[in-house]
């Protein structure tokens, strides 16, 4: 039931990614809902969930990249480990790290994928360097309280079992 509600969240931002934020792009560059509470919410989940849920919002944001299939499921994966070993450090409360994390991981995300556009030739928007993380920071401080108070939610959250 935890997977399923969790998925029905995806969805959720994945939709909210394709139609609202392309309004708010920034030379033509928006930020990502999905990556953004995903990446947030990685910080407060172990290293299973952060498998689990990189690989499918990866593929639920490749459907809508055109060029590289696989390449938001491989980059999601590894970001979301990272962030999820990032998190058992973290004490909660504090707002500062998580978003900081998120906007570097959102920022490495997009130079390996634009990096990789340019090596099969493809031109990339090179202003989304500068943008994406400046956009995702903007969206981690907004969405932080609500990840919180999601991770919280009973069926969301996961209780230790003897």
């Amino acid at each position: 039931m935890r997977k399923i509600f969790i998925f029905l969240t995806v969805l959720l931002w994945l939709l909210l990614d394709q139609t609202l934020l392309p309004f708010l792009s920034v030379y033509e560059s928006s930020g990502s809902l999905l990556f953004t509470f995903m990446g947030l919410f990685m910080l407060m989940t172990d290293e299973q969930d952060a498998f689990y849920i990189g690989l499918i919002t990866g593929v639920m944001q490749d459907l809508f990249f055109p060029y590289v299939f696989g390449l938001n499921a491989l980059l999601n994966v590894l970001l979301f480990l990272i962030l999820s070993k990032i998190g058992l450090t973290l004490k909660e409360g504090k707002k500062t790290v998580p978003v900081f994390s998120v906007s570097i991981a959102q920022g490495v995300k997009t130079l390996i994928m634009i990096l990789t556009l340019w090596i099969f030739g493809i031109k990339g928007n090179y202003y989304a360097l500068l943008i994406m993380p400046l956009y995702t920071a903007v969206l981690g401080i907004l969405l932080y309280h609500p990840c919180v108070s999601y991770s919280r939610i009973p069926i969301v959250k996961k209780e230790w079992r003897f």
